[in-house]
Parts: structure tokens; sequence; C-alpha cells
């Protein structure tokens, strides 16, 4: 006992010390440990569960998840191990969505607000369809060479897999074919690329197959093709004047060149033609227009004779108000009319119709014999102008001694 109370009592002072500091680390760490702080987080959302014939057209990213809990726990938390999710197992078609969000937080937290707590999405529908595969000409065969054909592609048609939204896009689905300094025939397997109307690539889409199987045939000279003639015309005729016919002569030709330079040529266009102005037929000889790699088979006419024939439009023209004359009166009758006054429309070629006017036209009765109250109104036109409409054709007519 006398040794202990020594061993007690020996260097009191600096046991004393470090039991108050021990204490003193105690009670800081502890505090620490217990601080409660809120602190808010972007949490990436992530949808699971999703149908495989369904596919999220919308749906928002991130949230804000406001979490509470110790001090050091808070500040210790790794948003990228951290993540919300939306399950969609329940959803089995396309519509729009309003779902709530799991997340899983550290022990001794918990979520106090999640902004917005729902997230919206949109879901569509993954569907295929069936796209014949065009092809593009890169390069020109060896000088002297040209395809024989159209290249024959295996298979002619792909399915294509994706989201409806996406599939709505494509323009038309391609592949590249280099035919560039070749000489005899290749047989080759291109991949198949898939492009909006604007050429822009589609990504995001399966294609089966990716890979065609591609022939092509060459042979030394070049093909030949019949093409009809298309006067170019420019301008418009004078007022009043339409085109009523185009005459070329020949009304086509026989061109040759390199496969792939004719294949898309449906017609050959001569040089403009300006018909400004124009009020009677107009002959002209003028040359076709060949492009870069297109030739005229030999024989054939370096000019086109192009007739162009014209016609004068017809018209109609409205008077309103046309006075009505009295013919074959009796001096001792009062003659009364109910209207007194007729709208008369007229039709004719543009320039009898511009230069037509008022005093050119009358509007009359005969009352010669009159059986009857209702009489018919009558016209007289010149003699290139015709009636078409009179309103009214007939009027009421009283009388009076």
């Amino acid at each position: 006992m006398t040794d202990f109370k020594k061993w007690l009592l020996k260097n009191l002072d600096l046991k004393l010390l470090a039991l108050i500091m021990s204490a003193i680390l105690w009670f800081y760490f502890s505090s620490e440990y217990n601080i409660s702080d809120e602190k808010y987080y972007d949490i990436e959302i992530r949808p699971i569960n999703l149908s495989k014939t369904l596919s999220i057209k919308e749906i928002r990213d991130k949230v804000s998840v406001g979490i509470k809990g110790p001090k050091n726990t808070l500040e210790n938390i790794s948003t990228q191990k951290m993540v919300g999710t939306v399950d969609l197992e329940g959803i089995q078609r396309a519509g729009e969505y309003q779902l709530g969000i799991h997340l899983d937080v550290p022990k001794n937290t918990e979520i106090i607000k999640i902004i917005p707590d729902e997230v919206f999405l949109e879901i569509e529908e993954i569907i295929e369809k069936e796209y014949g595969v065009e092809y593009n000409l890169i390069g020109l065969p060896q000088k002297g060479y040209s395809l024989k054909d159209e290249p024959k592609i295996v298979p002619e048609e792909v399915t294509i897999v994706g989201p409806s939204s996406i599939l709505d896009q494509i323009g038309h689905v391609r592949i590249d074919i280099d035919i560039s300094s070749i000489r005899e025939d290749i047989n080759k397997e291109e991949e198949v690329f898939v492009y909006t109307n604007n050429n822009d690539l589609i990504q995001g889409v399966n294609v089966e197959p990716e890979i065609v199987s591609v022939y092509v045939q060459v042979d030394e000279g070049y093909p030949e093709k019949l093409l009809p003639v298309k006067p170019r015309i420019v301008g418009k005729p004078a007022p009043g004047y339409f085109i009523s016919k185009i005459e070329a002569n020949p009304s086509s030709l026989e061109i040759y060149g390199n496969y792939s330079k004719i294949l898309g040529l449906d017609f050959l266009e001569t040089i403009p033609i300006d018909v400004t102005g124009i009020s009677k037929t107009l002959t002209v000889r003028i040359p076709p227009i060949a492009s870069e790699g297109v030739s005229f088979v030999e024989g054939e006419q370096a000019l086109i004779e192009v007739k162009i024939e014209v016609e004068e439009t017809e018209e109609e023209k409205v008077f309103e108000g046309m006075m009505i004359e009295l013919r074959e009166t009796s001096p001792f009758l009062d003659y009364q009319l109910n209207p007194e006054k007729v709208d008369v429309k007229v039709a004719g070629k543009y320039h009898f119709i511009a230069d037509l006017k008022r005093e050119h036209i009358h509007v009359f009765v005969n009352l010669s014999n009159i059986e009857t109250e209702k009489l018919k109104v009558e016209v007289e036109l010149p003699s290139e102008i015709h009636l078409v409409e009179l309103i009214p054709e007939e009027i009421t007519i009283s009388m009076k001694k």
C-alpha cells in the first residue's frame, strides 16, 4: 500500500496534466463528432429497370438533395458515390410520367429535402424499320474505263432499331464506295451510315447488318444514254401573254461519258433563252449544255432549234351600274324600269379588254312589243368581246299614259 501511494504521488503534477489534456481532447473530438449540420448536394439521377422495348427521350440529369447529420460526416460525403435512382419497372408503354427519387444516404444522416422531389420523364418506344441502302461514289475509274452498271449491294435493305424520335429524323441510309482509278471489277465490304435529310450523321441507332457487300463491274470505254432536251426559259412574255408551247428540234440527244457522271442525268438543258417582253413566236438556235465528263455522240447536232409560241391571255372585266337604254318606245307612254341599271361582265383578249370603255357597251330593252312586265336585258358589244354575265338578266317595267 505504501509503495502504491509513493508511485501515485510520484510526478503527480505531470500525471494530473496528462489527465487534464486527455479529458480536453476527449471532449473536443466528442463534441466535434456530435455537432449536427445541414448541407445540399447536386446528385446525379439514374433510371433503372427500364423495359428493353422503351427508351427515355427526356429526363433531368441531377437534383438538389439536402442532408442533415454530423458535420464531419457531411464534409466527407462524395457526390460521385451517391446516385439517386428512378425505378421504371412499372412502366410498360410510351408516355409522360412523374416519378419519385430513391437515394441511400450515409449512416447517422437523413434527407431533409429533395428539389424537385419528383422528376418528369418522357418515355418513347424502341421501334425497327427497314431502309434501302443508297450509295455515294467517290472518285473516278482509271481513264478509259467506266462502270458497266450500278453497283450491286447485298443486302439491298437494312433494319434500323432505335427510339422512334431518332428514326423519324432519318433521311437516307448510305454507303460510300471509293472507285478511284479502278480498272477491273471489285468486290468489297462497306460500313452503313445513317443520315438526316441535311446529311447530318445520326448516331444512337442499331443497324443490322452494319456491313454490306458491294460488287462493282468495270468496262473499257464509256456507256451511252439518250436524253430529252429541255430548253431553259428565263423572263416573262409581254403583259397579257403567256407561253403556250415550246418545241425543241432535235428533241433528244445521245451522250456518252463515265457511268458515275451520266447516271443522275435525266435531261439536257440549253443555255438560257430570254423571253422577256415577247408577244409573238420566237425561234432561236442555241447549244445544249454538257457537264464536265459528258460528251455528245459523234454526228449529233451542235445547235438546238427552239420554237417558243405565245398566246394572248383571256381577260375578264366588270362594268358596274350600266344605265339601261329604252328602244322602240311610244311617245304616249311613261316608262318606269326596276332596276334602271345592271352590272355587265365581259371577256376577251388582253389588249381588247384593256382598251374597252363604258361607251363601247350598249345595254338596252326593246319596248316595241310589250306583252309582260318582265323584259330581258340585251347587250351590244364590240365583235372582239363576248358577254360572260349580266346582273340582273331581266327587269320589271311599268307604264303610264
